[in-house]
């Protein structure tokens, strides 16, 4: 009797860990950090602009911090996790050098993302504004000269 006591009450310390570090469904624009040191991102700056669909994330972060990316929809006003294959596009940061990258595809057009990361009951959450210009846009921008004259004679 009492081995299943343990057992139930060792499952439930386990089911309850994984609740601890199950992503949110969905987040609100005005959603805050619980900490400002689990992750640091390197790249893309908080605002870019790139003619590439694939966009590489990446930085370093403390051992043990799950990374989820969220993309805004602006018919809801709320942030989803993005997914590839009907999976969450997440990482989990491991290794004792902290380093972690991942390359994510977007669509031409304005997207916002945030980078939610967590570990235990500490939540980071990162923001960044990608634009993801056309190519035809991209050639005109690379093609475009500008001409100056002194406004004054």
């Amino acid at each position: 009797m009492k081995k299943l006591i343990a057992a139930l009450i060792a499952a439930v310390i386990c089911m309850s860990s994984l609740v601890c570090f199950a992503a949110p469904a969905s987040l609100e624009p005005a959603a805050q950090s619980t900490s400002s040191n689990l992750i640091v991102i390197t790249n893309p700056p908080s605002i870019s602009s790139t003619t590439q669909k694939g966009v590489v994330f990446c930085g370093y972060g403390e051992a043990g911090v799950k990374v989820t990316f969220y993309k805004y929809n602006p018919l809801t006003g709320l942030y989803y996790p993005m997914s590839l294959n009907g999976n969450n596009i997440s990482l989990d940061i491991v290794y004792q050098s902290g380093l972690f990258w991942k390359k994510i595809d977007f669509s031409a057009g304005n997207h916002k993302v945030i980078v939610y990361a967590e570990k235990g009951d500490r939540v980071q959450i990162v923001k960044r504004e990608i634009n993801v210009l056309s190519p035809g846009i991209a050639d005109n921008l690379f093609d475009y000269t500008l001409n100056f004259r002194p406004a004054y004679k």
